[in-house]
C-alpha cells in the first residue's frame, strides 16, 4: 500500500506540475496577440490559472490524508470534480458563445453546428459532474483501505440525472462528430480516399456506440469468461470501454491540425490550431469522473479530471486567437490568388518556380500586408508560403 501511495502522489503532483508549465509556456507563446487589447486571453489564462491552483491545494491536502491519516475526505474528490467540470464548462459555453456570435455574422453551417456541439459538451460536463457529485457524496465522509472490489452503490436513485448525462454524452459525442465530418469533408478528393474517409471516420463513432450496447452485444461471452478469469476479464473491458472517447477526441483534434497544415504559412494561427486540436482530444480524454463512484484508494484517476482545465482552456485559447487574425488572413489569402493567377502564363516548371519566389518575396515585402501583419500579429512563414502558392497556383489551373 505504501507503494502505490508514493505511485499515486508522484503522478499527481507531477501531472499538476506538468500542467502548470504547458498553462504559462502556452500563454506566452501568444504574447504578441495578447498584447492587443482586443483579445482578453489575459482573462482566460488568469481562470485557468486560480483554477489550478485551487486543484492543486485540493491534491495536495488529499495526500497529506493518505499519507498521515490513512484516510481521505471523499469531499475533496467532489470539489475537485465540480472545480475541474466547472472551470470546463465555462470556458466551452463562452466558446459556444463566440461561435454563435460567428454564425450571426456569416451564417455558415460549420460554425452553427461547432455552437451546438460546444453547447451540448457544456451541459454534458454540468450533468456528469452534478451526478459524480451526488453519487460520491453517497459514500461514507472517509474513503479508507479496503480488501475486494467495490462499485457504485448508489443504485437507482439518481436514475434522472444519469439518464440526462448518458442521452448528453452520446449528443455530444454525436454532434462533434458530425461537425468533424463536414469540416473534414473537404479534404477528400478521389473515390478511394472517400472510401478510406468514411471508414476512418465511422471507426470512432461506432466503437463509441458500442460502449453503451456492449452488455447485449458480448453479454454472453463476458459472463462465460468472469466465471475464469474475473479480474481479467474486468481490466480488459474498463480499458475498452475509457479508451472510446479519447479515439474520439483525436479525431476531433485531427480536423483542427489537418487546418493547421493548410494555413502553415502564417505561424501564429497555425500554433493556435495546433493548441485548439490538442484541446478538444484532451476534453475527451479527461472527462473520467465515473471511475471515483466508487470511492477508490488511493484515487488513481482523479488527476486526470483535472486536466480538462487545461484542456478547454487550450481549446477556447486556439479558437480564441485564430478567429482574431481570421479577417487579416482572408485578405492574405485574396492577395496570394490575386498573384496567383498572374503565374498561369505557358512557362516551363523551372521559370515557374523561380516566378513563384519572386511572387512570395513581394507579398512578404508589399505595405498592405505588412500593415496586417502589423495590426494582427500575423506572422509569415516565407517557405510554408511558398508551398501553399504552389498548391494555389495548381488548384487554380484545375479551375480553369
Amino acid at each position: 500500500m505504501q507503494s502505490r501511495l508514493l505511485l499515486f502522489s508522484v503522478n499527481s503532483s507531477l501531472l499538476i506540475l506538468f500542467q502548470f508549465i504547458v498553462l504559462r509556456y502556452i500563454t506566452n507563446a501568444f504574447k504578441l496577440a495578447r498584447s492587443n487589447k482586443s483579445l482578453r486571453i489575459n482573462i482566460f489564462y488568469i481562470i485557468s490559472i486560480s483554477s489550478l491552483s485551487l486543484l492543486a491545494i485540493l491534491i495536495g491536502s488529499l495526500i497529506f490524508q493518505l499519507f498521515n491519516f490513512s484516510y481521505y475526505d471523499t469531499a475533496i474528490s467532489i470539489s475537485i470534480i465540480a472545480i475541474s467540470y466547472g472551470t470546463a464548462a465555462a470556458f466551452i459555453l463562452w466558446l459556444g458563445f463566440l461561435f454563435f456570435s460567428w454564425f450571426k455574422l456569416n451564417h455558415n453551417l460549420v460554425v452553427l453546428l461547432y455552437f451546438i456541439s460546444m453547447t451540448i459538451i457544456a451541459i454534458n460536463l454540468i450533468m456528469v459532474a452534478a451526478l459524480m457529485g451526488a453519487k460520491i457524496s453517497g459514500r461514507p465522509a472517509h474513503a479508507v483501505e479496503y480488501i475486494g472490489g467495490s462499485g457504485d452503490v448508489s443504485g437507482y436513485r439518481y436514475s434522472m440525472l444519469n439518464n440526462i448525462s448518458i442521452i448528453t454524452s452520446f449528443m455530444s459525442f454525436f454532434s462533434i462528430w458530425t461537425t468533424t465530418a463536414i469540416l473534414m469533408k473537404s479534404y477528400r478528393e478521389k473515390l478511394i480516399k472517400s472510401v478510406i474517409y468514411w471508414i476512418v471516420l465511422s471507426i470512432p463513432l461506432a466503437y463509441f456506440v458500442i460502449t453503451y450496447f456492449y452488455q447485449y452485444i458480448f453479454g454472453n461471452l463476458l459472463i462465460s469468461y468472469l466465471e475464469v478469469d474475473p479480474a481479467t476479464v474486468s481490466i480488459i473491458l474498463g480499458t475498452f470501454l475509457s479508451l472510446s472517447k479519447p479515439i474520439g477526441g483525436l479525431l476531433f483534434g485531427l480536423a483542427f491540425w489537418k487546418i493547421s497544415k493548410i494555413i502553415s504559412y502564417e505561424r501564429n494561427m497555425k500554433t493556435a490550431m495546433i493548441i485548439a486540436g490538442w484541446g478538444i482530444l484532451l476534453i475527451f480524454s479527461a472527462n473520467q469522473a465515473a471511475t471515483q463512484t466508487s470511492a477508490p484508494y488511493p484515487p488513481f484517476g482523479l488527476t486526470t479530471v483535472t486536466v480538462l482545465n487545461i484542456a478547454a482552456y487550450l481549446m477556447l485559447l486556439g479558437i480564441y486567437t485564430s478567429a482574431a487574425q481570421v479577417s487579416a488572413n482572408n485578405s492574405l489569402r485574396k492577395f496570394i490568388h490575386k498573384h496567383a493567377l498572374k503565374l498561369l502564363n505557358p512557362i516551363g516548371e523551372a521559370e515557374l518556380q523561380k516566378e513563384i519566389q519572386r511572387t512570395v518575396k513581394k507579398i512578404s515585402e508589399n505595405k498592405e500586408i505588412a500593415n496586417l501583419t502589423a495590426e494582427t500579429s500575423l506572422e509569415l512563414d516565407e517557405k510554408e508560403l511558398e508551398k501553399y502558392m504552389e498548391q494555389v497556383v495548381r488548384e487554380v489551373k484545375k479551375e480553369n
